[in-house]
């Protein structure tokens, strides 16, 4: 099994009804019985990347 992520984006809308872009194309293939770490600076889209269904 394979995990790939292909061109991901997601935006979220301010206050002002702006679009704020937080990831743009992102690219990511896991094979299996890979280990991976996400690692970035606090809100750099982490968590985001991971909560995306």
């Amino acid at each position: 099994m394979k995990l790939e992520i292909a061109n991901i984006c997601k935006n979220f809308t301010t206050t002002n009804g702006k679009l704020l872009p937080v990831l743009q194309d992102i690219n990511l293939s896991i094979n299996k019985e890979e280990f991976v770490a996400l690692v970035g600076p606090s809100g750099c889209g982490k968590s985001t990347l991971l909560n995306i269904t």
